[in-house]
């Protein structure tokens, strides 16, 4: 074999394992990006069902806020003194306001659970990213 087909050789070999390389990482990149674009489908839908839930508990708190309102103002309608009628609205506030708190309180812990829960794939693919990276240098 002479010299130069040895260096025609060599460079063929640099070529093909370039090539084989650059297919293997394209390979690879494409594996991390599906799997990037199924975390942010699975985030999302965390994100669909928390707000669904959100809604839900808001729905819920306004109804049984407008019932009990409606029930007081009957009860004020019915009051037999004025003295009944401070002591009915006294109480509807007092239950208003801790029913409030209580469905505020509520929604604070549901909302910060489903940030949690909605940012957990896309935190979790990040790190997988920052590992990656640290692998490739």
């Amino acid at each position: 074999m002479t010299s130069q087909t040895k260096t025609k050789k060599a460079k063929t070999d640099a070529f093909e394992d370039t090539m084989n390389t650059a297919v293997r990482t394209a390979g690879e990149f494409g594996d991390h990006l599906k799997a990037n674009t199924d975390a942010v489908m699975e985030s999302l839908t965390i994100a669909g069902q928390g707000v669904e839930a959100i809604n839900a508990e808001m729905s819920m708190y306004a109804k049984t806020s407008l019932e009990n309102g409606v029930a007081t103002a009957q009860a004020l309608a019915g009051a037999k003194s004025v003295q009944d009628m401070v002591e009915l609205q006294a109480d509807y506030a007092k239950s208003a306001m801790e029913a409030y708190l209580s469905g505020l309180t509520t929604l604070t812990a549901m909302s910060t659970e489903l940030f949690k829960s909605a940012t957990k794939p896309i935190n979790d693919r990040a790190q997988d990213g920052i590992k990656l990276v640290q692998g490739i240098r």
